[in-house]
């Protein structure tokens, strides 16, 4: 995969699902002037070192899927499947806030019943979940350089 790839899927997961645009970032840190800075700060390191640590243990173990992924890094059985399980609560629940998200904004800006623009959504989400990763992956490939785009746009107008 190349680099590219892996970038935009980074991205793609951070902001793509709308939880915190660079704007509320924004807005929210420094909302407490310099210790809001320092938060930015903190945080980004927090989230590069993550990722590094993440993308560096897969790649030195050869991972190709989230359960070789959780053994390597939790040993013991127990605490294997209660990560596993706050892990899936945590992924269903945001799941379940973005498809909502997504409804409401339908009806807002478009006067559509947030029923049917969640059902969109979960409807687009099935058919991307169906192709595995490479299809959450080619999605990130196409939208987060249009997103990049329209933002840097809208930034310099």
């Amino acid at each position: 995969m190349s680099i590219l790839k892996v970038v935009f899927v980074i991205i793609g997961t951070l902001i793509g699902a709308g939880f915190a645009s660079g704007q509320e970032v924004y807005i929210f840190f420094f909302s407490y002037g310099v210790k809001g800075l320092l938060g930015i700060i903190i945080s980004s390191t927090l989230i590069g070192i993550v990722t590094y640590k993440t993308l560096k243990i897969i790649h030195k173990n050869n991972i190709s899927n989230y359960k070789d992924f959780l053994d390597i890094i939790v040993k013991n059985n127990k605490i294997k499947e209660i990560v596993n399980i706050v892990v899936n609560i945590f992924i269903l629940a945001s799941f379940y806030i973005m498809i909502a998200g997504f409804g409401a904004y339908l009806q807002q800006e478009f006067n559509l019943n947030s029923i049917i623009g969640s059902g969109i959504l979960a409807i687009m989400c099935l058919l991307i979940f169906k192709t595995n990763v490479k299809g959450f992956i080619k999605v990130n490939e196409i939208l987060i350089p249009v997103l990049i785009f329209i933002v840097t746009f809208i930034r310099c107008t």
